[in-house]
Formats: C-alpha cells, structure tokens, sequence
C-alpha cells in the first residue's frame, strides 16, 4: 500500500559538479534554486514557495550544515555564490545574453559576468508583495528576452519570482536564484574562510558579521531545525526526509555530465 511519502509532490536535492550546472545553465530552461535550512522552514508554511520547488528543474543543496550533521558529507554543496564565481571565472556564459535582477549597477554586473549583452533590473524592496512590481519585472524580462536571468534578491521573493516568470510563459530562459552572490564575488559583503564554510559554520561567521539582518532568520532556522530533529536524523539512513507535504530526496551524481532529460526546463 503506498505511503503519504509515496504520494507527497517530490523534489530531489542533487549533488552535481559545477561544470553540469554551468552546462545546464548554458543549454536553457533550467530553473536553479539552491536548498538552506531557511528554505527548508519556508518549504514548511508556504504553499507558494513549496510549488515553486517543486517546479524547479535543478535543486542543489547549499548548506555544509546540512551535510556534515545529517548527511556524513555525501553531497556535493554547491551554494549560489560559488557556482556564480565559478561562472564567471570560467566565462561560461560569454556568448550568451544575460539579466540580472537585484541590487546591482550594470557596471557591477558586467565586472562580474563576462556576457554577449547584458541588462539589469533592480526592483523595489519587497516588490513580490506588489503585483504592480511583479508584473514590471516581467515584463522587462520578456522585452530583454535573455538567455540566462540571474535573481539576486533573497528568499523567498526569488524563488516566487522565478515560479511567476515560468507562470507567465517566460520557458526559454535558464534562471538561477543566486542571493547575495553577486555582492560576495564584488566584495560588498565578505564570506568565512573556507574551513569554516567546510565545517558547517559559515552561519556563525555571517551572523557576527551582521547580527542586526540575521539574528531573527538564524533563530527561526534553529528551532525549525529543532522541531525536525526526529527525520534529519533519518536523514543518512534514509536519503530523504517531508517537509511541509513535499518530500525531499537528497541524491549525490556523477559530476561527468547529465543527460539532456536530468537537465530540461521545469
């Protein structure tokens, strides 16, 4: 008889090279979000952000907390920042057009992303809320028509933007939802070393480097995490875990390519 699992919407966590991702990127219609413990808790309460997970082509896990607590470091993490460093280190989207949307200059951006043609939007603080906002964002999208649009704007309004941009018809275009990457790779904001990030504390270092943003988001994380604590610590066992009615599948792959299946839009 099947279980609640068995019928519950899946999603499913891969562990890829940024190589495949970047492909993935390049080839089109990729949606890329990248799972953390907050998204894991808004996954929990928001039906909104849930659809938008489970309409993404690509999840990758951004969290070395997750993986070194509850996975024995089986995953490769690929967070939003470095797979936009790795972009642009490498120019892997050189002779495509790209869009980003958040708080960046055009001058910003393209010192970050070498790109055939490149435009940004930068919209209101907290426009997800304001449909008139919503809708200008669209619509600058579908004029741009870009190959590659970049959402720098933080969850959970980057995640709903990306569902709405796929709502609206926008299939083509690759998105990747990246946060504050952009303004990592400009050294706006500076990261923890990178032992820290491998010990799974690189939350600790953000949370002294800006106590005031944080402190709120960091705690709700901490007793989201609390209250899971029973099925994180299946996790390792089992490779999958519900959260809010969708069930998460957490799969390490082959960084050697993915078939055009794996990768298409979603």
């Amino acid at each position: 008889m099947p279980t609640l699992a068995d019928k519950a919407p899946t999603c499913v966590v891969r562990g890829l090279s940024f190589d495949a991702l970047a492909t993935a990127l390049v080839r089109g219609r990729a949606t890329v979000f990248t799972l953390n413990m907050m998204h894991m808790r808004l996954l929990s309460r928001d039906p909104e952000f849930r659809e938008s997970y489970r309409r993404a082509s690509i999840v990758t896990l951004d969290s070395n907390l997750l993986n070194t607590c509850f996975l024995r470091r089986r995953m490769t993490v690929a967070t939003g920042s470095d797979l936009v460093q790795h972009l642009s280190a490498k120019n892997s989207l050189r002779d495509r057009s790209i869009l980003v949307i958040g708080n960046v200059t055009r001058e910003e951006a393209g010192a970050v992303m070498a790109t055939r043609h490149l435009e940004v939007v930068r919209p209101p603080f907290g426009f997800i809320r304001d449909p008139a906002a919503v809708e200008a964002v669209i619509a600058r999208v579908r004029e741009a028509a870009p190959d590659v649009v970049f959402i720098a704007v933080g969850a959970p309004q980057s995640e709903m933007l990306a569902l709405r941009l796929r709502r609206a018809g926008l299939l083509a275009p690759s998105i990747l939802c990246c946060g504050a990457a952009f303004e990592f790779v400009l050294g706006k904001q500076t990261r923890s070393p990178v032992w820290l990030r491998r010990t799974g504390l690189e939350w600790a270092w953000r949370l002294a480097s800006d106590p005031r943003r944080l402190a709120g988001r960091y705690a709700s994380d901490a007793g989201f995490m609390l209250s899971m604590l029973g099925p994180l610590a299946r996790l390792a066992r089992s490779g999958a875990m519900k959260v809010g009615g969708l069930q998460l599948q957490f799969r390490q792959e082959a960084s050697a390519g993915i078939g055009r299946g794996v990768l298409g839009g979603g």
